[in-house]
């Protein structure tokens, strides 16, 4: 509930300042790619394996889809502001040893701040850093002797981002963006290769 109303709160504060701001200064765009995410699965089969005693093989995703919707505020030639909202698709390891099977799921969505340099404002390179707040939310599974046990977990906090790209004459766009700290974890970060379009 509480990430439904920050999405409307950005898209409220994006809708106003568009109302306020020239249109041809504004940009509408759209993301899709793939975000490689390393949820530590081998350290987790590690420690099942030092707690259990027995041998642990594991099988894990690299990374998952990305969907991000985002605007885009020309500040100065060559200098924008770009605020967007982003969502990944889940991530999911699975653990088995000796009578016992562990799965474990992860996505991850937020909102993003960046100041973005371009070197052409029609086309040409870009460089883009700023800041996310995101949110992690997990769901893990136990099965013992037939029986399955499940919890879930969320976790929320901050990060940096960073990313270039190209952009093309006629609105798409290419890049690559890194995120630290999804859901304000350390050890959770995301190199995301999308291809989008502007509009």
């Amino acid at each position: 509930m509480k990430k439904n109303y920050l999405i409307i709160f950005v898209f409220s504060i994006i809708v106003s300042i568009s109302s306020i701001l020239k249109a041809e200064d504004i940009s509408l765009g759209v993301d899709l790619g793939f975000g490689f995410i390393d949820i530590g699965a081998d350290d987790t089969a590690q420690t099942i394996a030092n707690i259990s005693g027995s041998t642990v093989t594991a099988s894990y995703d690299t990374g998952a889809w990305f969907g991000r919707i985002y605007g885009e505020y020309k500040i100065a030639d060559g200098t924008y502001l770009d605020i967007g909202l982003f969502q990944t698709g889940d991530v999911t390891a699975k653990y088995t040893l000796s009578g016992a099977t562990a799965s474990e799921s992860y996505s991850a969505n937020g909102v993003d701040v960046s100041a973005v340099i371009k070197e052409n404002d029609t086309e040409g390179l870009f460089v883009k850093g700023g800041i996310h707040s995101s949110t992690i939310d997990g769901n893990a599974n136990v099965t013992i002797s037939g029986t399955t046990y499940a919890a879930q977990a969320t976790a929320s906090g901050t990060g940096f981002l960073v990313g270039g790209g190209y952009d093309y004459a006629d609105g798409q766009r290419a890049g690559i963006t890194y995120y630290s700290n999804l859901g304000g974890d350390s050890a959770a970060d995301m190199w995301l290769i999308y291809y989008g379009f502007l509009f």
